[in-house]
């Protein structure tokens, strides 16, 4: 377990650098915190001291406490559940790659970071699970009526079904929190994006209306649509 340490804080940074370019490709990083980005640097770099202090002890439990006191953190950053699990999904994928011994322990570490992501409160974790698949529906249903949209980003098609499934992760967390404030900023950068990317008003309208819709027929509960509705309202 030494060796694979060693390898982890002397190779960590150019890993998690690598990760970060690949999350980049999102504009959302970019225009949403333009030169704040160095925080999430930081934080990639954090996840692999705290997994470096986790396998020094034995204990995945360190990595567990540490991703659920994050995402409490990230929250007030305007981040979602789903953009830590990327970024924990993304290290996992690169450590796995690396010819480093004991390799699968970091792995397996990771896994159980991300499970601690699971929200204790049913109607937000099963928003949570549903995201990516959710964020698919409202794409598909967005495409139908709205054929044009707006500019594609360099992610190309599947940009907007990401879009979707990161808005989808918003709702979870703020049924999670009980309140819609990250969710009602989240959804004013949104209609900003849409707009810089030449969309209008009535894109913007027209995925909320898939959203909203994707969800009922999702079974999501009643509070989970209110909070929805207030933070539209608000944004």
């Amino acid at each position: 377990m030494t060796a694979l340490i060693e390898h982890l804080e002397r190779d960590g940074r150019e890993l998690s650098q690598r990760v970060l370019h690949e999350m980049y490709r999102d504009p959302f990083w970019a225009e949403r915190y333009g030169e704040r980005l160095r925080h999430a640097d930081e934080d990639s770099d954090f996840h692999l001291r705290y997994l470096s202090r986790a396998l020094a002890a034995g204990d995945a439990g360190v990595l567990r406490r540490y991703a659920a006191w994050l995402r409490e953190v990230l929250a007030t950053r305007g981040m979602c559940t789903r953009h830590l699990d990327e970024n924990f999904r993304l290290l996992s994928a690169e450590i796995a790659a690396q010819p480093w011994p004991d390799r699968d322990r970091a792995v397996a570490f990771l896994g159980e970071a991300r499970a601690a992501l699971a929200w204790p409160a049913v109607d937000a974790d099963a928003l949570q699970r549903r995201a990516g698949e959710t964020g698919n529906a409202i794409a598909r249903e967005f495409r139908r009526r709205r054929p044009g949209g707006w500019k594609r980003d360099a992610r190309g098609e599947d940009a907007l079904a990401d879009d979707a499934a990161n808005y989808v992760s918003y709702i979870a967390d703020a049924v999670a929190f009980g309140k819609p404030d990250t969710l009602a900023a989240h959804t004013r950068w949104f209609s900003e994006h849409v707009q810089s990317h030449g969309g209008g008003a009535d894109d913007v309208a027209a995925f909320l209306a898939c959203t909203r819709e994707a969800l009922a027929a999702g079974g999501a509960s009643p509070a989970a649509l209110a909070i929805l509705d207030e933070a539209v309202a608000r944004s």
